[in-house]
């Protein structure tokens, strides 16, 4: 009894129960998974705002502060894209969650309606025989995405308490439309306007192209803003039946 009461002391000191609005679903029972389908979905439509507590931030905007190119990709332009705000996330219209315990992993499937991406970009290359140096602000909008985030967990005890940590992430985006407008990529308006027309109606290559480059970076967002949250909230807070 006194070790129990002891541990207890060490997680009011160290760590934090669920959030009250959010849902703590009991993974012995079979509705386990629609459980906690409905509670993910609940706890990200509250995130318009940050909960500073749980070093949560709002996801409208998310930002992410730049993305990296997967190593060993040679690209035929130097691009940087930087200081991403994304919009969106909180208006889901579906969501479907799978825990699988034994492999310690999380697949999430949700659909937004639109999601919205503000950045800046940086590019330096050469198109045939014309030099491209160029930098500015970028928008990217994307209809009905379906996103498919899976997370991969090891497990760890802290003060005696047990512990998720997200040691991998993987995205994969599925939009149905989306429309790209780069500003001052090129000096003539109409060159311009004529890539930045290609680039929204070959928008499912220029997605396939993005995703195999840039995604790995972009997941590694997701991940880091779990582990804030997973570091602070033990396994058993976070599930019944642990």
């Amino acid at each position: 009894m006194k070790v129990l009461t002891f541990l207890g002391v060490l997680c009011l000191a160290n760590c934090l129960k669920l959030p009250s609005t959010f849902t703590k679903c009991d993974k012995r029972k079979s509705d386990f998974n629609s459980c906690l389908s409905d509670a993910i979905k609940t706890a990200i439509k509250q995130l318009d705002r940050p909960m500073e507590e749980y070093s949560l931030p709002s996801l409208e905007p998310f930002f992410v502060p730049f993305f990296l190119a997967k190593t060993g990709v040679k690209l035929p332009f130097d691009s940087k894209f930087r200081n991403f705000k994304i919009f969106g996330h909180t208006k889901i219209t579906h969501l479907k969650a799978t825990m699988n315990f034994e492999d310690k992993t999380l697949t999430i499937v949700m659909k937004n309606p639109e999601m919205r991406y503000e950045f800046d970009y940086e590019t330096k290359g050469v198109m045939f025989v014309i030099p491209i140096e160029s930098s500015g602000p970028a928008l990217v909008t994307a209809q009905n995405v379906t996103y498919t985030l899976s997370f991969s967990f090891e497990e760890y005890t802290r003060d005696g308490q047990k512990y998720f940590q997200v040691i991998d992430t993987k995205l994969e985006m599925a939009p149905q439309s989306m429309t790209a407008h780069f500003k001052n990529l090129f000096k003539s308006k109409n060159l311009e306007d004529a890539f930045n027309q290609e680039i929204t109606l070959n928008w499912k290559q220029a997605t396939q192209y993005f995703e195999s480059i840039y995604f790995d970076s972009y997941a590694q967002g997701y991940g880091d803003v779990f582990n804030n949250f997973l570091e602070k909230v033990p396994v058993a807070e976070l599930f019944g039946g642990v």
